[in-house]
Parts: structure tokens; sequence; C-alpha cells
């Protein structure tokens, strides 16, 4: 029994001796990559989005506008912002007038997105229309006066896309008033098409930068007073009521 056991040692012995002399071929003549390691958890590469340069730059510029005004405003500084040479920019945009104006469309377009996405939101009609201005008064108030002037003044082209954009939305409007009106939110005896087109040409005749210049009003206060007098005049009891309480949640 005692020989059986050295016996059978011996043998383990012996296999282990050809597993290691294996592995040692193995490995010399098939090296493992330097980057095993690292590559063996993954299956495929590591996908990273790339981002667009003209988005980037449509953004970066939209905010140095906001904050230092056309007036000031010029390539140069938006490449330094950026990182980038002018030449890199110009490839996109041949001419300041045109960067500036498609900064301009790039927000609108945004804007025109969230307008749609609350549209689509399961929020009551009261509660979206609410939504929309909330959104247009905080956007509104992150611009000045006076830069809001600049653009009318230099750039008028630009602000005749600007006021175009705005009666662009009197469908957007429209839809909201009629859902309100279907259910028994605003006042049936109205022709709401007529109203989102009336309501949207005041916006746009009215709120003008020398209005809120003349006038010594900040155009969010003149915004809400403005809603405050709208939503008192077009919904019923139950639709104002519906509007007092999107207020409230919204404190």
């Amino acid at each position: 029994m005692f020989i059986n056991k050295v016996s059978i040692g011996k043998k383990r012995s012996h296999l282990i001796c050809a597993l290691i002399i294996l592995i040692k071929t193995v490995v010399t003549n098939y090296p493992v990559p330097l980057n095993w390691k690292r590559n063996k958890h993954k299956s495929f590469p590591k996908m990273t989005k790339k981002i667009d340069p003209k988005e980037k730059i449509l953004t970066q510029g939209f905010d140095t506008i906001i904050e230092e005004g056309v007036r000031f405003f010029t390539v140069e500084s938006l490449a330094g912002k950026l990182g980038m040479s002018k030449k890199t920019i110009y490839k996109f945009f041949p001419t300041k007038e045109k960067l500036i104006e498609e900064i301009v469309l790039f927000y609108t377009k945004m804007v025109e997105k969230k307008f749609k996405r609350i549209i689509a939101s399961d929020m009551e009609p009261t509660g979206k229309f609410m939504a929309i201005m909330e959104f247009i008064m905080n956007t509104v108030g992150r611009i000045s006066i006076e830069k809001m002037m600049d653009v009318k003044m230099r750039y008028p082209g630009v602000w005749k896309k600007i006021e175009d954009f705005r009666l662009a939305r009197q469908d957007d409007f429209a839809a909201i008033l009629i859902e309100a009106q279907e259910k028994g939110l605003a006042r049936s005896d109205m022709d709401m098409k007529k109203v989102a087109t009336i309501y949207m040409n005041i916006v746009n005749s009215t709120f003008q930068p020398e209005f809120f210049l003349k006038n010594n009003l900040a155009p969010k206060d003149a915004i809400r007073i403005f809603v405050d007098m709208i939503t008192r005049g077009l919904f019923t009891p139950r639709g104002v009521a519906a509007c007092e309480s999107y207020k409230q949640l919204e404190k």
C-alpha cells in the first residue's frame, strides 16, 4: 500500500512538471499582449460621443452673447473661450453677422423643442400654458434690455428672425387653448385660433426693447402681469383656479 502511494505521488509530480513545461512553451511562443489586463473585461472598445465643433461654437457663442452682448462680442474672444483658432470658426461661419444669425437660430430651435415637449406632456392645458410662460420669463430674464436693443439696432435682420419665430408660435398656443376649451378650462364662446393670433401679435408688437426702456419695466414683471390679465380673460373659474394651483406648485 505504501509503495502504491509513492507511485501515485511520483506520477503526480511528473504530471505537474509536464504542465509547467507546457505552460512555459505556450507563453514563450505565444506571449500575452501587454494590454491584455486592460481589455479582458471589455468585449467592445469604449465608445465616446464626438462633440460637433459647429454645435460647440453655437452653444458657447450663445452663452457669450448673453454675458457680453453683441456690441462686445468678437470672433477672437469666442475662439479664446473655445480654445480654437478664428480660422476654424470662420470655416463654419464666414462672417460675424452670419455667426450671430446662426446662434439666434440655434437658440430658437432649442426653444421650439422645449415648447413641443411641454405641449406633448400629460399636464393639464392650463399647466402647459403656465409652464411655457414661466420658461419665457426665465429666458428673457437672462438678457438685459440694453443687450436686446443692441441686437435690434445693430442686426435688424437677426431681430426680424426673432419676431418671425415668435409669431410662428401661434399654433402652439392655439393647440393649448383649444385643449383647455375642450376640457372646460377655457371659455367656450371664443375662437381660440383667433385668440392665439391676437395674443402673439400683441406680444410681438408690444414686448420690444424700447417699450421696456420707455416705461421702466422689467421684462419678467411685464410678462407676469400680461399672463395674469390673459388667464383671467380666457379661462373659466375652474381654469383660473388650475393656473393658480400651478403657480403655488412652482413657488
